[in-house]
């Protein structure tokens, strides 16, 4: 009887420990099949941005954000795996298809890193109120130009043919209000000048300034200034074009950062910008003629950096 009652026990531990084991194998084999359903998912979000990536129709961050998200997805999953390794054994064929996921999101990184897709007018936005209208009377004549805040107390750099033999210098800023400006140092062979506003405000938006000694050739760049009046409304909304640095030149002894960004009469004295809205330059000149196109002048910012130091601070 008792080796009856051993057997009946043993039978029932038997089914039980079946049970359980059947419980937690189907429990696992749920959830390697969510797991699975989105590792497809993964991958048809990782297609979605490759195609998109191909069109150039998306920002760069908006494609880092879901890449983010596909990555910090993986990571969860490879914890999920690392549990199922140690119930199921071999899930090998899984897990190199989610290394084969990852490394393709790697290349994608790796791609949009090395590609400039930029929104042109969040720069042109941000960099706008810095940039003002320059005017005065040269020997009855009315003359135009365009300068860059460079501190909050009003200091503005600008080409030194801009303001060269004005009586007075007027000054319009982004919001339309006018300022009166002295000369405060020029250079006439760098064709550079600094100019301030006649104010006691120090409350002025100004430009970042950037590091022109390391530009790449072939990097984006924007022109902004004040052209030659258009329309009817005067100075009107800045101007923006955009190119990129076609090579940095020497020129009677200069330094120039060549563009082919447009830069017409009033654009003089405006600002060279980069895709981090940084000022990088500030336009001079532009080459034309019959047989000529495209080749556009500006002086290095850094080269002027100590002066903008000496007086703006």
């Amino acid at each position: 009887m008792k080796k009856w009652i051993a057997i009946s026990v043993s039978v029932m531990l038997a089914i039980i420990i079946s049970a359980i084991n059947l419980f937690f194998y189907l429990s696992q084999a749920n959830e390697l099949e969510g797991i699975s359903k989105q590792v497809a998912l993964l991958q048809q979000e990782n297609q979605s941005i490759r195609e998109q990536l191909d069109e150039g129709g998306t920002r760069a961050d908006g494609f880092h954000n879901r890449l983010d998200s596909i990555e910090v997805s993986l990571e969860e999953i490879d914890s999920c795996l690392e549990e199922l390794r140690l119930s199921f054994g071999d899930i090998s064929s899984l897990g190199e298809g989610l290394g084969e996921l990852d490394r393709s999101i790697t290349e994608i990184k790796q791609q949009l890193s090395s590609l400039e897709i930029v929104d042109a007018s969040q720069i042109m936005d941000n960099f706008e109120p810095f940039v003002v209208y320059i005017e005065g009377t040269y020997f009855g004549y009315q003359v135009s130009g365009s300068g860059v805040l460079v501190s909050a107390k009003g200091h503005v750099v600008t080409n030194y043919h801009v303001v060269e033999g004005l009586k007075t210098i007027d000054v319009v800023i982004s919001t339309g209000e006018t300022f009166t400006a002295e000369m405060l140092d020029y250079d006439i062979g760098r064709d550079f000048a600094i100019i301030k506003l006649v104010t006691e405000r120090n409350d002025f938006p100004f430009a970042p300034l950037g590091d022109s000694d390391n530009l790449l050739v072939g990097s984006g760049v924007l022109a902004v200034g004040y052209p030659s009046p258009l329309g009817d409304i005067v100075p009107g909304r800045a101007s923006v074009t955009r190119g990129i640095v076609s090579a940095i030149r020497k020129i009677d002894g200069f330094t120039y950062v060549q563009t082919d960004t447009a830069i017409n009469p009033g654009n003089s004295g405006g600002a060279l910008v980069n895709f981090s809205g940084e000022l990088i330059g500030i336009n001079v000149a532009k080459y034309v003629d019959v047989d000529i196109e495209g080749i556009g002048l500006a002086i290095p910012v850094s080269e002027v950096k100590s002066k903008i130091s000496e007086y703006a601070g």
